[in-house]
């Protein structure tokens, strides 16, 4: 994965570029500096402004004005003081919303890493009942509920595992992790696990032996999208697994405000090579 680490061209919306973690905290770490610089010197002439108004309002007060100049003066400077107040104080508004994005774009690439590192850690191998597995060590909201969920039950997770959706069986997901597949036995521990999903949303996995390239990742998305229409759950998670990443994959799967517009809060590809491919 290539970034652009130009600092002219940084961007704080909602999409990520992608790249390196260590680029990529790089750049939000440049875009914060500055946005905070630049709102440090709007507060500044702020608070110029309003010392100036309120040293004249105080002067106004004691009737020390009435010695110096007009009514008519008084009211003028009174005016042109706060316009300038309200045109440094609308940028600075603006400033904060973007530093906002910035914080909230920072808050999302360390979840992603952590999540990815997590993963790649955890799972020995490509497989489902791995994944799911290690899911329950990676997604802070949910970990603990599972956790206790799979050492509760002492099943072999099946039903998490190759799950169709749909009349006729229309989708089909190798991991799925939703509330409605929680195994209801009244339990505190199956309640809670459910409750947990259903704030969640629902955790899907696809799992590729071969590359994830951006094609595969389109259809994922439509799957996914088709699920949360379907079902009218949100996805909390969706993960593609694979041998390696394509870059144009990663670029797509980034594209965050697109993927939240069709239900799906995150999409993690994850670059997990076979044991015998690592050693060869």
């Amino acid at each position: 994965m290539i970034f652009r680490t130009e600092m002219s061209n940084v961007s704080t919306g909602d999409d990520y570029d992608s790249g390196p973690s260590t680029v990529l905290t790089t750049r939000f770490g440049y875009a914060s500096a500055k946005l905070i610089h630049t709102v440090e010197k709007n507060l500044y002439v702020v608070l110029g402004v309003i010392v100036s108004i309120a040293v004249l309002s105080i002067l106004n007060t004691l009737g020390i004005l009435n010695y110096l100049y007009s009514e008519d003066v008084d009211y003028f400077v009174d005016l042109v003081l706060s316009g300038v107040l309200i045109i440094v104080v609308a940028p600075l508004v603006f400033l904060i919303i973007k530093s906002r994005k910035v914080i909230d774009n920072w808050n999302d690439m360390f979840e992603r890493n952590t999540i990815s590192t997590s993963m790649n850690i955890t799972m020995g191998n490509r497989t489902k009942e791995e994944a799911l597995k290690a899911i329950a060590h990676s997604i802070g909201e949910i970990s603990e509920p599972l956790q206790a969920y799979i050492e509760s039950k002492k099943t072999d997770l099946s039903e998490f595992l190759d799950v169709s959706v749909g009349v006729n069986a229309k989708l089909k997901f190798d991991v799925l992790l939703e509330r409605n597949h929680v195994l209801d036995d009244g339990s505190v521990i199956s309640n809670n696990l459910r409750q947990i999903l259903k704030d969640y949303g629902s955790v899907v996995i696809k799992i590729t032996d071969g590359v994830i390239d951006k094609n595969s990742v389109e259809s994922f998305v439509d799957s996914l999208s088709n699920y949360a229409s379907m079902t009218k759950n949100e996805i909390g998670l969706g993960l593609g697994i694979g041998e390696e990443v394509t870059k144009n994959a990663q670029e797509f799967a980034n594209k965050t405000s697109y993927l939240r517009r069709r239900r799906i809060n995150a999409l993690l590809l994850l670059a997990k090579p076979s044991i015998a491919n690592i050693q060869g």
